[in-house]
């Protein structure tokens, strides 16, 4: 396995943008790509059909060395509602 090979496994993030059962279509910077869902992704999916990413949800992918990708799990950008504030304390 080169090196090139290996530096393709690091994960990414995309938006999903639609799909069908099992597969996802996800934009990310190097375009649209068409993604299955990893092993720890569909064990998630098996306890919690809620966690299924849906059109706008973030997703992290891993391309792996036979040009797979999958999404791994999903992500939440930090928007407003949830990044806490910190106050400091009066004394």
């Amino acid at each position: 396995m080169s090196a090139e090979r290996v530096s393709r496994l690091e994960p990414w993030v995309g938006c999903v943008v639609g799909g069908e059962p099992g597969v996802a279509r996800v934009l990310t910077d190097a375009g649209e790509v068409r993604a299955s869902y990893g092993g720890a992704m569909l064990a998630r999916i098996a306890c919690d059909r809620t966690c299924l990413p849906a059109p706008g949800h973030w997703v992290v992918l891993r391309r792996w060395a036979d040009d797979r990708i999958t999404i791994e799990d999903t992500w939440q950008r930090p928007t407003p509602a949830t990044v806490i504030q910190l106050r400091p304390r009066r004394r």
